[in-house]
């Protein structure tokens, strides 16, 4: 048995549409943890549950702590007897692109895989967020720069956008009962077994998917220290503290959204490359009848 877990806040527009794509990619049962959402998530995420079988989610409303969440679903689907663990962010879609996920996780010895996540640029003029808006995002850095924490600096010093660095990589797992998954499960500990690298996988990721989507995370940045998050983890929440008014989120997007071939990174124009894998793969999910049944009528 494969369990996808995830820990979810104000995603209404995209959570319908990942738990879909991961229910057909292999994965049995979806895991969700909603945390606090106040724009409908929990009311999506009810109905998916009661519209498939393999769908299970609950709230929580307590502080932004998702290690401690994730550990405990990882945990919680050892005891159901998961075979394998996915976490999976709403803004992630796992992809083989050999199309088979669950051979790639027969196949393998390991105790732990860890495979490359690539950030996927949206357009300029997507400024809301909409179950359709993972469509245009077919663009990417010719060369995600790195390692991640150098990368980071770049990003804090305006030299690169966010959607240049080179993402860490993410990491699945066999769960145990004493298995911990760190926040973005860029690492996992107490899983039995080798821990190997594989290219048969990559996770595809969605950052700022929107303008909007970009608003919230600047809404939510503070969350993380709020709950007493180790201040070391989350160096980019707390560069969005800081920008506090509509010029430094305009000049944000600008940078982590593109146009002409281009992001334009505080000034500068950096090229982008097309690359349709995102795209690719969300959008047989992306279609009117499936989101019909989802969504009440004033969503639709």
């Amino acid at each position: 048995m494969v369990y996808g877990i995830s820990m979810v806040r104000n995603e209404a527009d995209i959570i319908p549409l990942n738990v879909l794509y991961h229910l057909a990619s292999g994965i049995d049962r979806m895991l969700v943890v909603d945390n606090g959402s106040t724009d409908g998530t929990d009311e999506v995420l009810q109905r998916l549950s009661l519209q498939h079988a393999g769908m299970r989610w609950s709230r929580d409303d307590g502080p932004f702590l998702p290690s401690r969440v994730m550990t405990k679903l990882a945990r919680e689907a050892f005891e159901e007897g998961a075979d394998w663990v996915v976490p999976v962010d709403a803004d992630e879609f796992w992809h083989a692109p050999g199309g088979d996920l669950r051979r790639v996780l027969e196949d393998t010895e390991a105790g732990v895989l860890r495979a490359q996540a690539v950030n996927f640029i949206q357009r300029r003029s997507q400024r809301e967020s909409s179950p359709h808006a993972l469509i245009h995002m077919t663009r990417r850095t010719p060369t995600p720069v790195g390692p991640p924490s150098h990368a980071q600096s770049l990003v804090e010093s305006k030299q690169i956008a966010f959607v240049e660095k080179r993402y860490p990589q993410k990491c699945i797992c066999r769960p145990t009962a004493e298995v911990e998954i760190e926040t973005g499960h860029h690492s996992i500990s107490g899983a039995h077994g080798e821990r190997m690298r594989t290219e048969e996988i990559v996770c595809l990721h969605a950052p700022m998917r929107s303008r909007a989507a970009l608003v919230e995370r600047v809404a939510s940045a503070s969350r993380a220290a709020a709950a007493g998050r180790n201040p070391n983890q989350g160096r980019n929440r707390r560069r969005l503290v800081l920008l506090r008014d509509e010029t430094a989120i305009d000049e944000e997007w600008a940078a982590n959204s593109y146009e002409h071939g281009f992001v334009d990174v505080y000034g500068e124009k950096h090229p982008v490359v097309f690359d349709p894998r995102l795209r690719d793969a969300v959008s047989p999910f992306v279609s009117r009848s499936l989101w019909n049944k989802l969504l009440s009528p004033s969503e639709r």
